[in-house]
């Protein structure tokens, strides 16, 4: 079968996965790619230059001329309305089925399988369900029995539940060709090496995923690919792409000693290329582990630390974070010191959370010469999720917001996030303001203008969010942040190639590449549909895991 995702901002490692699985199976797949310039939910969004820059007639119109016999999307609460607009304008000149996945739908499908333009939903992970349902369809067989597989019958829903999780050794390669025509994918390299996280946070999709795989049983809920299948990926990137930088994007880097070490230890004789990866502050602060040291020694160009707030309570009542500031301070101070550059991750808009924690978190990261950026995000409610649940009991938020969240109604977390008092949004961007100067910033500078309080002149100066991506250019060129520069120079590229009409906005058909085969799953079977399905260590104690983290709880199923 022809299958078309449509992808809206950057390259989508989930699609990249299916598309693998889906090749290998015998289907034709291509991505139509909407660049959603100055929307793109991955960095800024300015609405006057999305309209500008609007691209969706042209990507429905490749799909159009694509003629898709599946429209496939895998979707989250920022781009669900995106989602709706393109396959309602797709049905409208194509026969095609669609079938959405994604964390929005595994977390709301009851909702999602409601809408029009959706046929088929697959909740949790969709490599196998999705092959057996094409397989279905393609015999003209019922998939109302698939597990995963949620589907109209008349006025009624079918529900089908989820089947066991994948291991990660049997996690396939991402179809890197997918975007080849589409994005520069020979100077950075996108990549995870997990599902799952170390932990759950109160505010994260993760914090719904983990609860409720554990509710249908569905195994270990962290699992990682052996380091010898990393390597071999990342060799092959480097040797056939040219790639100069790679960016490993799991939650956190990984919760397992012998992971870790095997993986620092054999990658820079290995690889050898400039990598970016996120670090919790218990695992950097941890000296059984030496984290730092090992990052700094293997090549690590940049850690992106989630602090989320300097507040200890609203940490550990609101977030569910139970770090002390001792030891998120000792974590920075052993990056400092072991000279591994590092951004610091900010939630703004936290339920009490005042702007003295605000004022407290600058004078903490004012000191540090090695931050790179400290990256403000603003709270986003989503369903099912601790944070939202709390709110909701607490009265924060209504119905009526909740409702918002899951027609995807709300700000995006890098825009201004769910919807608050405009003066209360109008002074966190002036604190926004401040924590974007601070790596190009005196820390005795700093202190002079909270001293002062002459930073409270940001509160009236207009055009705020131009204001915070002036500095955000200069600090990335100053900083030499790799990866905002990147982002920068492919704005620009993109921008070029719309207006001389040389922009692409579907991929080539073409075949997988050499690398995937290495990954082939049994006897040619599809990826995690084993002949015999391997679930020995589905239920392990993680004692690695117990005796890396310390006190960080992991949770095993």
């Amino acid at each position: 079968m022809k299958i078309v995702f449509p992808v809206m901002g950057a390259e989508n490692i989930s699609v990249q996965y299916l598309s693998t699985v889906m090749r290998d199976a015998g289907h034709e797949v291509q991505v139509a790619f909407d660049r959603s310039l100055f929307d793109d939910k991955q960095y800024f969004t300015v609405p006057f230059l999305a309209r500008m820059f609007s691209e969706t007639d042209n990507v429905v119109d490749a799909i159009v001329k694509a003629k898709p016999d599946v429209l496939a999307m895998s979707i989250f609460a920022d781009n669900y309305k995106w989602g709706l607009d393109i396959a309602e304008k797709v049905r409208e000149r194509c026969d095609c089925i669609t079938v959405w996945g994604g964390i929005h739908p595994t977390s709301c499908p009851e909702d999602v399988i409601k809408e029009n333009v959706v046929d088929y939903v697959i909740i949790g992970e969709g490599e196998a369900p999705f092959i057996e349902l094409l397989t279905a369809l393609e015999s003209d067989e019922s998939p109302e029995s698939i597990p995963n597989v949620w589907m109209k019958k008349g006025d009624d829903v079918i529900s089908n539940k989820s089947r066991v999780n994948m291991l990660g050794k049997n996690f396939p390669a991402p179809d890197k060709t997918l975007f080849e025509n589409l994005l520069p994918m020979g100077e950075y390299y996108l990549t995870v090496t997990s599902k799952g996280c170390i932990q759950t946070c109160n505010f994260c999709m993760q914090n719904f995923l983990q609860r409720w795989e554990k509710e249908q049983g569905l195994g270990m809920f962290l699992r990682e690919k052996p380091v010898q299948d990393v390597l071999d990926e990342l060799k092959y990137a480097r040797d056939h792409r040219n790639v100069k930088y790679i960016d490993i994007k799991n939650n956190v880097l990984s919760g397992n000693k012998k992971w870790l070490n095997e993986f620092l230890t054999r990658y820079p004789k290995e690889v050898g290329v400039p990598f970016r990866c996120m670090g919790h502050p218990l695992l950097l602060q941890n000296p059984k582990l030496d984290l730092p040291r090992k990052l700094k020694a293997a090549g690590c160009a940049h850690v992106q630390i989630g602090i989320e707030s300097f507040n200890p309570d609203v940490r550990k009542k609101v977030l569910g974070r139970g770090e002390s500031d001792e030891q998120i301070i000792k974590a920075l101070d052993d990056m400092e010191a072991a000279g591994v550059r590092f951004s610091a991750d900010l939630i703004v808009g936290l339920p009490g959370e005042s702007e003295d924690d605000l004022i407290k978190s600058l004078h903490i990261l004012s000191k540090y010469k090695c931050l790179v950026r400290a990256s403000i995000f603003w709270l986003q409610y989503l369903p099912e999720v601790d944070i939202t649940k709390n709110a909701f009991e607490a009265g924060l938020i209504d119905r009526e917001s909740i409702k918002m969240m899951v027609q995807g109604e709300q700000e995006n977390y890098l825009s201004t996030g769910s919807p608050m008092e405009a003066e209360r949004e109008r002074i966190l961007k002036t604190y926004h303001v401040l924590f974007r100067m601070l790596p190009i910033t005196s820390e005795w500078v700093i202190k002079k203008m909270l001293s002062t309080k002459i930073y409270r002149i940001l509160h009236f100066i207009p055009f705020q969010v131009a204001l915070i991506i002036f500095i955000d250019v200069i600090v990335s060129l100053v900083r030499n942040d790799y990866y905002s520069k990147w982002i920068m120079k492919w704005y620009m590229k993109h921008i070029l190639k719309r207006v001389f009409g040389k922009a692409n906005f579907i991929s080539d058909v073409q075949a997988s590449t050499a690398m995937q085969s290495k990954y082939t799953g049994e006897a040619g079977l599809p990826y995690g549909m084993t002949a015999t399905p391997d679930t020995s260590d589905i239920t392990a104690n993680p004692s690695v895991l117990n005796e890396a983290l310390g006190n960080i709880s992991v949770s095993a199923k």
